[in-house]
């Protein structure tokens, strides 16, 4: 009996370990979110990460055991409140994509300091008090039995099995509910807040690793081969037209939400869908057949390709996997020229890992939803009238030239606000209540606030000494809805590649003072030329864009993430090993184009290259890989 005994204060003082676990980490959620409700998700994850971190305990005999729970509590301790007063200054949670980036913990300390309260003294509470009390009441014991071996195993493997399979139903939950995330990893926080704090990091340790342990050094000779051809892709011919055209302008640059190119000039039942920007374009140099190139990172892929002009990460995000990174981008270019920097986005701040991207791109100023009065709101913030209106604000106080990123938000999927209608705006007709038409009802309340924009810079005094760019960050509507554009712009409802492929245009236009440089460019572009492009009108340098300058080149090129491509005659699908006439649609001898696979294959390895090895880093300071 006496035996029997200690073994179930063996277990129990095991559970007593793990429920002290367990009642911080859901702590963390209190601080966070407060009373918010959760999915169950959370706290089957959560509970799921106590009971293995608790089953590891039982691998030890009782007295070691007790020194690695004083250790690994610590541990979670530690990681719990730089999770809590990291989520109040950025309301995003610690990765250590973060923690590599030396210079943002810097940049803030005194912010944190300042974020640190009393009360997280509590997440050390039982490290003062409790596990003293039960150390010493420990000591007291004459009896130094409880399970053996084998039991403890056991034991092990319950908790294990039973912790896991927590784990992994909260993690496919989220899976199911928001495809893609886990690996995109595009917003810690709902990831956090979905399979719990510890199963977060847990996963984010674990891509860490991974990464560390594929990515083998890069040879020297590599590295010289690699820098000399990007020394040869930009550099500057004494012949270059337009350089300088536009030299001491201010850019202002704004990403439009799910902006697709059929928009412009599109009417339906008569009303044009986007009169503003169709006024627009026709003062403005516009490229009409430009194409987004975004990957897994939506939004932030299409900052990333017109602010670095390097192609997206081949497996998760940019902006997450690489902020650690060292660049080159636009708004360091603009910099080095005496610029002033600021990107503005209401929205929440760490979505996205904007926070600490922002400052390895090199922009002085991150504006974000804490910056603006919500004084109008519609779909997933602000609405992009008031955003515009406030932007413009704070454009007139920044010191000039400037160089400042919009990026939108009120042409976000779904398109929709339930409570605010927009069907007295437009009438789409057979389209109404599908997403087609919802997309398009968006797109013009879109429009109105770009109608606002320019009339709040001209007021200001900004738009006559602006270079003034609009562009689309990616597609709005999916394949699955391809029957539906097929109706809208062809009449018809079967698409093939091609029709399909065409139809993932963006807008795209630059508006110069005067009107100096208009007209329709129609070379194939990217979102990647964007960069190179206004590097030669404004006089900035671009050491390692891999995009073209539009204004310098007979012949466009769009290289996709997945290996396709196309031009202005052709387009070659990777996943078929196709090449297909853009005209014709009649398929071409693939021995052809042997010089532009060659090409595509090259631009994407380069970028994946100067992006796993951080090369710009290497060639900028000499540091060693």
């Amino acid at each position: 009996m006496t035996r029997w005994r200690a073994s179930l204060l063996d277990i129990f003082s095991v559970l007593i370990y793990g429920a002290i676990l367990l009642l911080k980490t859901y702590c963390v959620k209190y601080s966070l979110v407060g009373l918010a409700p959760l999915h169950r998700s959370f706290w089957l994850g959560t509970l799921g990460a106590a009971l293995v971190l608790t089953a590891f305990l039982l691998l030890f005999k009782q007295r070691t055991r007790f020194r690695v729970f004083v250790v690994v509590n610590f541990v979670v301790s530690i990681i719990l409140v730089a999770d809590v007063v990291y989520g109040r200054y950025f309301s995003d949670v610690v990765s250590i994509a973060l923690l590599r980036q030396a210079k943002l913990a810097t940049g803030v300390q005194d912010s944190v300091l300042a974020l640190l309260r009393l009360g997280d003294l509590a997440y050390f509470a039982d490290l003062v008090i409790l596990i003293p009390a039960l150390w010493a009441a420990r000591g007291k014991s004459k009896s130094t039995a409880g399970l053996n071996l084998v039991a403890r195993l056991a034991v092990f493997c319950l908790l294990v099995l039973l912790g896991t399979n927590l784990a992994e139903a909260s993690v496919a939950s989220l899976q199911e509910r928001q495809p893609g995330l886990i690996r995109a990893f595009w917003d810690k926080r709902v990831i956090a807040n979905n399979i719990g704090t510890l199963n977060f990091h847990a996963i984010d340790c674990w891509r860490f690793i991974q990464k560390r342990v594929v990515t083998k050094p890069l040879p020297q000779g590599e590295k010289t081969l690699l820098a000399d051809w990007f020394a040869r892709q930009n550099q500057v011919p004494k012949s270059k037209r337009f350089h300088k055209a536009m030299e001491g302008l201010n850019l202002i640059m704004v990403q439009l939400e799910a902006f697709q190119g059929f928009l412009l000039d599109l009417k339906i039942n008569g009303q044009e869908v986007t009169p503003n920007l169709n006024r627009l374009a026709k003062q403005s140099l516009t490229f009409t057949n430009a194409y987004y190139q975004t990957a897994m990172g939506g939004t932030s892929d299409a900052e990333f390709l017109a602010n670095v002009s390097l192609f997206p990460a081949k497996d998760g995000t940019a902006y997450y996997e690489y902020s650690a990174n060292t660049f080159y981008s636009l708004p360091i270019a603009a910099k080095e020229k005496g610029y002033s920097t600021a990107v503005m986005h209401a929205f929440r701040p760490g979505f996205w890992n904007r926070t600490s991207m922002y400052k390895t791109l090199g922009f002085d100023v991150y504006l974000n939803q804490e910056d603006f009065e919500q004084d109008d709101t519609f779909g997933m913030g602000l609405a992009d009238h008031s955003f515009y209106r406030q932007a413009v604000a704070k454009m007139r106080t920044m010191s000039q030239p400037f160089y400042t990123f919009l990026i939108s938000l009120s042409s976000h999927f779904p398109f929709t606000d339930p409570s605010k209608s927009l069907r007295d705006r437009l009438d789409v007709g057979p389209f109404a209540d599908t997403l087609l038409g919802n997309y398009l009802l968006n797109a013009h309340f879109a429009d109105e606030a770009i109608g606002i924009l320019i009339d709040e810079l001209k007021a200001a005094g900004l738009w006559d000494n602006s270079v003034v760019v609009f562009y689309g960050d990616h597609h709005a509507i999916p394949e699955s809805q391809s029957h539906l554009l097929g109706q809208l712009l062809l009449g018809k409802e079967e698409l093939s590649a091609v029709e399909w492929q065409q139809m993932q245009k963006i807008v795209m236009l630059m508006h110069f003072p005067g009107e100096e440089l208009r007209g329709e460019n129609s070379l194939a572009a990217g979102q990647i030329d964007l960069f190179p492009t206004l590097a030669n009108l404004l006089g900035f340098a671009h050491p390692y864009a891999l995009g073209q300058d539009l204004l310098n080149t007979n012949s466009g090129f769009v290289c996709f993430r997945n290996g396709s491509w196309l031009n202005e005659d052709v387009i070659y699908f990777r996943n078929r090993n196709e090449v297909v006439s853009l005209q014709s649609g009649e398929t071409l001898p693939t021995t052809d184009y042997e010089d532009m696979l060659m090409r595509a294959e090259e631009c994407i390895r380069i970028s994946d290259v100067t992006l796993e090895h951080n090369l710009i880093r290497i060639w900028k300071t000499g540091a060693k890989e």
